[in-house]
């Protein structure tokens, strides 16, 4: 829960800002006072190593003459002395992002602060005016997709994942999706299915699972390990359907000792350096590790065709959903999921692969970020999914 400090009350805060002086930043307590000094020292820092990396320097002179003023060589030159030599910048920068922080308890153009120290990608809660267009465009190439991948003998199952904001929408700063939001996810799970393509629901059993355990890192985009393995059970039990005769393997889960977990939205908040006492804290996890028990792989890894191949974006490299599917599954799943894949990257990459081409498998399965539906489409993403 968010505490209040009376002696450091908004208003204090809000003189110092509007009157520097340092006996008001001193009238602060805890953190609050820690930012206002911050403030009042941060200028006068910055002015010292400015003049500091703009000292003379015969091997990075900065031109002064009329001529080279008038074309801006000048500046130009002078910001990359300043990108370049000046001392202690990725600490400043560090200073000024938690004073910022602590001044305002604001996120900053890609994230918003939500509730008891959890933050949301503000792109999950944009209005997109093209979304009904953009989302059946993407029907229109998966349903291409999947008929061309049945004609090989391959069943795809689409997977979205859908976003943090709406699992975890309690704790958004209003308790909810704002009201411009859209049923993105239900919309186009109907596009699919209407239109004969395999699809899973992970919304459903994320959302009634989140009211007893988080299903998303509270600082971090992606699931946790609890929510991975929702979907992983969601997943494994739809591709069964699919493929009740697949190959038996044993798997076994083992823990690293507990750990914090620095997030990608504190990074994008540029706190990542920061102790946690002046920033949302960070996660802690033990990170699991999900291995085949006594040798057994089951098909699919020693030269035969594998039986099930998940292509998916980051969230395919996070919480263990991975190893948590194969232990689902009872089942080998080769994993050919990358870093920002964004909407179709990893699919196309594997679609193209002499191993796909060679040796397609059973079922293919592609996780997609749910905030990548209502998008407009990248240019890549105009031309058909299969070569």
């Amino acid at each position: 829960m968010t505490t209040t400090n009376p002696s450091s009350s908004p208003s204090l805060l809000r003189r110092v800002r509007e009157h520097p002086t340092l006996a008001a930043a001193l009238a602060l307590n805890g953190p609050d006072r820690a930012s206002a000094l911050t403030m009042l020292l941060l200028p006068f820092l910055g002015l010292a190593a400015s003049l500091h990396a703009l000292r003379p320097d015969a091997a990075h002179a900065v031109p002064h003459d009329l001529r080279s003023v008038a074309s801006g060589t000048t500046f130009r030159m002078t910001e990359a002395r300043l990108e370049a030599d000046l001392p202690g910048r990725a600490v400043m920068v560090g200073v000024a992002n938690t004073a910022r922080y602590l001044a305002v308890r604001g996120g900053t153009d890609e994230v918003t602060v939500g509730r008891d120290g959890w933050l949301f990608l503000r792109s999950e809660l944009a209005v997109h005016p093209q979304e009904a267009r953009d989302l059946h465009r993407r029907a229109d190439l998966i349903v291409d997709l999947s008929g061309r991948l049945r004609a090989r003998g391959v069943t795809l199952l689409v997977a979205v994942s859908p976003n943090k904001s709406r699992v975890q929408q309690a704790f958004l700063p209003g308790r909810h999706l704002p009201a411009w939001s859209t049923d993105t996810y239900r919309a186009f799970q109907a596009l699919l299915r209407a239109r004969g393509v395999s699809t899973v629901d992970l919304l459903t059993p994320m959302t009634a699972a989140a009211r007893a355990q988080t299903q998303y890192y509270r600082t971090d985009t992606h699931w946790n390990q609890a929510g991975a393995r929702t979907a992983a059970a969601a997943v494994a039990r739809t591709v069964r359907a699919a493929a009740p005769d697949l190959p038996a393997a044993t798997f076994v889960t083992a823990a690293d000792p507990m750990a914090a977990r620095p997030g990608d939205l504190q990074r994008l908040m540029g706190l990542q350096d920061t102790p946690d006492g002046l920033r949302p804290p960070a996660d802690r996890e033990a990170q699991q590790h999900t291995v085949a028990s006594g040798g057994s792989l089951g098909a699919g890894l020693l030269g035969a065709a594998p039986q099930v191949v998940l292509a998916g974006s980051s969230y395919g490299l996070r919480g263990n959903f991975h190893g948590a599917l194969q232990q689902a599954l009872g089942s080998t799943v080769v994993n050919v999921s990358r870093e920002g894949a964004d909407f179709s990257g990893s699919l196309r990459t594997y679609l193209r692969d002499p191993a796909f081409r060679d040796a397609p498998p059973r079922v293919l399965v592609w996780e997609i970020p749910e905030r990548f539906l209502p998008v407009p489409l990248a240019d890549e993403d105009r031309r058909p999914l299969m070569p």
